[in-house]
């Protein structure tokens, strides 16, 4: 029998496996990562919590422009929206005329002639005043009748309010349709027009040609001493020029149906003066009258301010805004005006101040991300319209600004 055969096992002497981590390199790896994102999360609250202002005090600088702009009452693309009116208006007043203080050297007037106006007619009128103020008449104030008469008194009256006054009236011209009766009413025609309804006269006698009047128009000479001077009539004519303007400026805005917050221009066309006494001689009173014929334009207030803010900021450099604007600072002028059309033309003159804006191209907040704060002083405080520049930095250890420009925030003073 052939020998067996002997298998011989044996156990490998060395270890062919790979051995396992160790746990101490899973811990390093672990505590670097958590060191990392704590490193990139401080970092990010660092930088999310640093934050800069930078106040710039801006200088202000004037703008000005001169321009013209059309009115009409049916505007076209180009004109603004108004109002024009015309009108002309009275004041007249009785004024006493103080005792001089000095001897002044009086030119006598010339003796009143008697003068005869046989072939006019004259009679007597009573002058009946239903409104609120007196009314003073001047010498030849006009008398209408509704067929178209004319007469005038003979003499300056002052009609108390709510009263009536008699005087003498004479016809403008000669005939006998000039022969009216008593009771005939007339109209004042030099009244303003709603007046006219207030104030009228009505003949008392019947008017018969032949009558003699005397010349009213010369002062008596008294035993005052009064002298009417030329500073006395001057303050009397400035006084009824501004009453007569005040009553055109209420009767125009009525007219022309001004709005609230409308603007408006006059323009003073013509000024007369008269009084029946002479710088010079003697009275004890004078009648001054002022007559004014004004024109006047009305516009809103609103539609000329941005009309002006637009001229106003053509005017204006790159990077500059308006800073302050006052529209009753502004000169009016009215150049034309057309009552037909109802168009009128007005210059303008006008001045704003002007400040650097956030808009400029030279404060651009990301020149000056992550700059130094005294170099971003340095480097703003140069530029034009700048007069002083201040950086706040939060926290306040920080001495350089944010690296994001959202961080970054521009204040014009």
């Amino acid at each position: 029998m052939p020998s067996s055969m002997a298998i011989k096992l044996s156990r490998a002497s060395g270890n062919n496996f790979p051995q396992p981590p160790s746990p101490k390199l899973f811990r390093n790896i672990a505590v670097t990562f958590v060191l990392i994102t704590l490193a990139v999360i401080a970092i990010a609250l660092w930088t999310s919590s640093v934050k800069a202002t930078v106040i710039v005090k801006a200088k202000s600088e004037p703008v000005s422009v001169d321009t013209v702009f059309d009115i009409s009452s049916t505007p076209l693309a180009d004109q603004i929206k108004g109002r024009v009116v015309s009108g002309t208006f009275t004041e007249a007043k009785e004024f006493p005329v103080e005792v001089a203080t000095s001897t002044p050297v009086v030119v006598a007037p010339t003796p009143a002639p008697v003068q005869e106006t046989p072939t006019k007619t004259v009679g007597r009128v009573k002058i009946i005043n239903n409104y609120s103020k007196d009314q003073p008449l001047v010498v030849k104030t006009r008398l209408l009748t509704s067929d178209g008469k004319l007469f005038r008194i003979s003499k300056t009256v002052t009609v108390p309010s709510g009263g009536s006054i008699e005087v003498d009236a004479v016809s403008d011209e000669a005939g006998s349709e000039y022969q009216i009766q008593s009771g005939t009413k007339f109209t004042i025609p030099g009244l303003w027009i709603d007046l006219q309804h207030l104030i009228f006269a009505q003949a008392i006698t019947d008017f018969q040609s032949g009558g003699i009047i005397s010349n009213p128009t010369t002062p008596k000479k008294t035993a005052s001493g009064k002298v009417l001077t030329a500073g006395a009539q001057a303050k009397a004519y400035e006084q009824l020029y501004a009453a007569a303007l005040e009553k055109a400026k209420q009767s125009l805005s009525v007219e022309a149906g001004a709005e609230a917050g409308w603007e408006s221009v006059y323009l003073i066309n013509t000024a007369q003066k008269q009084s029946n006494v002479a710088p010079g001689q003697e009275a004890d009173n004078f009648l001054a009258q002022v007559k004014l014929n004004v024109t006047a334009v009305f516009f809103p207030r609103e539609d000329v301010l941005a009309l002006l803010r637009t001229r106003l900021k053509e005017k204006l450099p790159q990077g500059y805004a308006l800073a302050d604007f006052d529209l009753s600072k502004a000169t009016f002028k009215l150049e034309s005006t057309d009552m037909k059309k109802g168009t009128a033309r007005l210059a303008i003159s006008a001045e704003a101040m002007s400040k650097l804006s956030i808009d400029s191209p030279d404060l651009r907040k990301d020149l000056i991300v992550g700059l130094p704060a005294d170099e971003v002083i340095r480097k703003w405080s140069v530029l034009d319209g700048v007069e002083e520049v201040d950086v706040e930095l939060h926290p306040d250890w920080v001495r350089r600004l944010p690296s994001m420009k959202d961080k970054i925030t521009v204040v014009i003073n």
